[in-house]
């Protein structure tokens, strides 16, 4: 049994909202003690997607998220050097010069990372980011419904033969959107949140925080589970540095990007 059975019992518990025992760069640190290569390759497939909504944040001048695998000077080199991120990104970001363009269209760039990196991942990585792509798409639908937008234009760069897309779809013409089964719930309790961003975004890092545990039901000295801790992790951070502006901010990113 690798070097888990070392790095599971020493994590503390998390609870949303509250302030976690340890950092994630103290966890990082942990980590990159006791995983192999291969262990430590799962654990920047989680992080490359914090590493793409970078990019956007760079692009609008924003300030980044310190959980992605580059900081801001990595990536601003990574991107003028076209290194150090799979070639895809680069790919989808050459198609426009206007840096506002990119922005505008970054659910392109989201629709390729899942594409691309789904097939590759196993385990733990694989199920989160299925999870996290039926949720972005889940949240576009509920939001194109209740502001009127185009569902078919804010779903271009998806697949339509895709069962979710499909379902969508199906729907396009109809007043509400009626998500999956597994979704209901989500939907009702944004509703319930009303016109409240703060609470909206609760409603979604509590259901994301639930989903995870439920993914990383495994023994507590599993890969999957470690790696299901460093998801968490992000989370409960993330949350602890938002205000219910940056709230709201990010809550619309998922509904349209």
């Amino acid at each position: 049994m690798k070097n888990y059975y070392f790095v599971a019992p020493s994590l503390p518990e998390l609870v949303l909202g509250d302030e976690p025992d340890i950092t994630f760069d103290e966890l990082l640190h942990r980590i990159e003690l006791n995983f192999d290569k291969g262990d430590l390759k799962q654990v920047e497939a989680l992080r490359l997607l914090v590493d793409l909504h970078n990019i956007r944040a760079l692009l609008s001048k924003q300030p980044l998220d310190p959980h992605g695998n580059l900081n801001e000077k990595q990536l601003d080199e990574a991107l003028l050097a076209e290194d150090h991120l799979p070639e895809y990104v680069f790919t989808f970001l050459s198609q426009f010069e206007d840096d506002k363009e990119k922005v505008r269209l970054f659910s392109g760039l989201l629709a390729r990372y899942y594409a691309e990196e789904i097939p590759k991942q196993k385990g733990f990585v694989k199920q989160v980011l299925i999870f996290q792509r039926e949720l972005r798409l889940v949240l576009a639908a509920f939001r194109a419904k209740k502001v009127g937008r185009d569902i078919a234009e804010e779903l271009q760069f998806e697949d339509f033969t895709d069962p979710i897309v499909a379902h969508i779809l199906a729907q396009k013409d109809m007043d509400q959107y009626d998500p999956p089964m597994e979704y209901q719930d989500l939907i009702q309790n944004l509703k319930a949140a009303g016109q409240d961003p703060w609470e909206q975004y609760m409603v979604v890092a509590r259901y994301q925080l639930e989903k995870i545990e439920e993914l990383t039901s495994y023994p507590l000295f599993s890969l999957d589970w470690i790696l299901g801790y460093v998801a968490r992790l992000m989370l409960v951070e993330r949350l602890n540095d938002l205000n219910p502006e940056k709230g709201k901010e990010i809550v619309d990113h998922y509904k349209t990007g």
